[in-house]
């Protein structure tokens, strides 16, 4: 018989419970205080599946164990050692796909339409034409699961759509885009791809949007192209930190720059997402029992 963890804040529902309590014995744990405390607690686990508090911090110290959580991106780390330690890792691909997708739309939608400067304006104010969608040139970078979503949709805006793929010259595809969103995942190949060469290349008056991690991009180099007028305008979910929290470095370093609208690393944040996550993490786990494992993380 299987020993299953579910360590942290999962919502199952009375369905997901027994099939997980049907696959094996399931221990269901809060997390607890520290990083220490939460590797001793998952040890002897066959399945661990964690919301991500202290995961990463403690990957290469586990053996033998698969391991899911309820969201796409975990950060960085070395899938061949992982292998070597008997370790596979899996997460909830596409689970929150509609929810950031609906972010950068209206990110997008607010960087060049300036929607936020006129909602529930008590003044007069002067007519100013801003930009249509229409006609624009996007880049993707990145085309995942989430990134081809955002482009579908932005496509029935009638914007001109491209991919920048692993392997092609980024600042050949950038040169004409009006805009850029970043859908890269974290890797060896993705660090830092979005250097301050990179931004300051940008076609002038271009804008920014990212709802992923720092890793993949030069926040002070992006800075600098909107502090000479080169980027027009950005838009930054703060993943990784703390979903809501507004006293972190990053987050204030964004927050108080005039040219970036800036969330708290909520772009995933809706109950769909919340509850699409917990079905995945439970078929994961009945697909690993079964030998059939699905939604394998491999970091290269």
């Amino acid at each position: 018989m299987k020993t299953i963890t579910v360590i942290g804040n999962f919502n199952f529902n009375p369905e997901q419970k027994a099939r997980l309590e049907a696959l094996g014995k399931v221990r269901f744990l809060p997390n607890p205080g520290s990083a220490q405390e939460w590797l001793g607690l998952v040890q002897g686990s066959d399945v661990i599946c964690s919301d991500g508090f202290s995961l990463l911090a403690n990957l290469y110290d586990l053996k033998n164990v698969f391991v899911t959580y309820p969201y796409i991106e975990l950060g960085v780390f070395d899938s061949k050692k992982l292998e070597e330690n008997g370790v596979t890792i899996a997460n909830t691909q596409g689970s929150n796909r509609d929810s950031i997708v609906e972010w950068v739309m209206f990110m997008i939608l607010s960087l060049f339409r300036k929607f936020p400067s006129v909602l529930n304006v008590t003044h007069d104010i002067p007519l100013e034409l801003s930009q249509s969608l229409s006609g624009k040139d996007l880049l993707v970078v990145g085309k995942g699961n989430i990134g081809t979503k955002i482009g579908t949709v932005c496509e029935s805006f009638g914007m001109s759509v491209d991919f920048f793929l692993r392997g092609e010259s980024l600042s050949k595809k950038a040169k004409y885009a009006d805009v850029i969103v970043n859908s890269l995942n974290c890797n060896s190949t993705s660090r830092n791809l979005l250097d301050e060469n990179f931004f300051m290349s940008l076609k002038p008056k271009a804008y920014y949007v990212s709802f992923v991690r720092q890793y993949t991009y030069d926040l002070e180099g992006l800075i600098k192209a909107l502090d000479k007028g080169i980027v027009a305008g950005a838009a930054i979910d703060c993943d990784p930190e703390a979903p809501g929290n507004t006293s972190n470095d990053f987050y204030q370093r964004v927050l108080n720059h005039k040219k970036i609208l800036a969330t708290p690393h909520i772009a995933f944040a809706t109950a769909q997402a919340k509850a699409n996550g917990a079905e995945e993490v439970v078929k994961n786990i009945e697909s690993y029992i079964q030998g059939r494992p699905r939604n394998l993380v491999v970091k290269i």
